[in-house]
């Protein structure tokens, strides 16, 4: 009986140093953080080089996991409606109730070591890992892939933001590959209710100029291209290199509500001609909770071989280069969580030439968790 007494007593022994052992470890709960939005939007594009004004009716849906895999490294996965356009995760509502596409969106680890404070080093596709004012050289939602360092440096009542990347564009088999290469450095001072942020990138393409248009082969999204080839057997090519220098700004105000202005300039220094760029603006209020706003307005002049129309603001002037125009953009809070927003688009676009109106209305509500 003792023997059965003793096993027994020794076996629960064990069983509670499992349990609490199995306590202590944290759950998937604790190490994994899960986000996402679902857009809904209405919209009409009245382009002047078309004979019919279109109207569509589109959706979005976002769904991103980051994990701590241990105290100096994170993972994270995102997955996003649309096809394969790298600035644009909408998907029309057509084709007979068809299902819709979802692709790999995220997929990136981040290290940051606990001896370099204030320094990331992430792999893979990911967020934008640049310091921006505003979506003139970068589209909202592209995601970049390659390798990124990131570093911040805190001082008193300031920061020294540094960032520099490798990024592939396209890799070919029998031919060189097309990469970009990135360096950045701003300067961001917090004084009372006022932030100011100033700082200049550089974006250098390598093996870009007499390729083919990174994405789609056929379509350089306002970009200056030669043709190459027969008559029946034609290619386009990009006619110059991009070599883009930026300078931007921005001025952040708490007013009793969020008030920013900003702008930005760039020239990019391998083209010719139609070489610049240029953005000025301001914003007003946050639209989060029920009865909150807010406003911005925006201007922008974007010629042909300023950026790579591929990765540009795919909705100003019908995306790419060679254009400008005015935003305009109401957002009300409707709810925890959801919002409405109207933007407005005046835009003109191929002024190299001869330019045509592009009007553009864009009625959102917005889901995020």
């Amino acid at each position: 009986m003792k023997k059965i007494l003793m096993t027994m007593t020794a076996g629960l022994m064990l069983a509670n140093l499992a349990l609490a052992e199995e306590s202590a470890k944290p759950s998937w709960t604790d190490t994994i953080k899960l986000k996402g939005d679902v857009r809904f939007r209405l919209e009409q594009i009245d382009d002047a080089t078309k004979s019919e004004t279109r109207e569509r009716a589109r959706i979005r849906a976002r769904l991103a996991a980051e994990a701590k895999v241990n105290d100096e490294i994170k993972a994270a996965i995102g997955l996003a409606s649309g096809g394969d356009d790298p600035v644009s995760s909408n998907q029309t509502l057509s084709d007979g109730f068809s299902t819709k596409d979802i692709r790999l969106d995220l997929a990136y680890l981040t290290y940051s070591p606990e001896a370099a404070d204030g320094l990331n080093l992430t792999l893979g596709k990911m967020k934008k890992p640049w310091t921006m004012v505003n979506d003139l050289v970068w589209d909202g939602d592209l995601n970049p892939e390659g390798a990124a360092l990131n570093y911040k440096l805190g001082l008193d009542g300031m920061a020294l933001l540094l960032n520099a990347g490798a990024f592939a564009v396209e890799e070919r088999s029998s031919t060189d590959d097309t990469m970009l290469y990135s360096g950045q450095a701003a300067v961001e001072v917090k004084q009372d209710n006022m932030t100011v942020l100033i700082g200049g990138s550089l974006y250098y393409y390598d093996n870009i100029e007499g390729f083919a248009p990174v994405y789609d082969d056929g379509d350089a999204f306002g970009n200056s291209t030669i043709t190459v080839g027969e008559e029946d057997d034609e290619s386009i090519l990009y006619a110059n290199g991009f070599e883009i220098m930026e300078g931007f700004a921005k001025v952040s105000l708490d007013l009793g509500m969020p008030v920013s202005m900003f702008g930005n300039y760039v020239v990019n220094n391998d083209a010719d001609d139609y070489d610049t760029g240029y953005l000025f603006g301001f914003s007003v209020g946050k639209a989060k909770e029920l009865g909150t706003f807010d406003f911005s307005y925006d201007y922008r002049e974007l010629e042909k071989n300023a950026v790579v129309g591929a990765f540009a603001d795919s909705d100003s002037f019908g995306g790419g280069t060679d254009g400008r125009g005015h935003r305009l953009a109401l957002g009300i809070g409707l709810a925890k969580n959801l919002s409405g927003k109207i933007t407005y688009f005046i835009d003109e676009t191929g002024i190299s030439g001869s330019a045509e109106d592009y009007n553009r209305l864009q009625i959102d509500l917005v889901g995020k968790f």
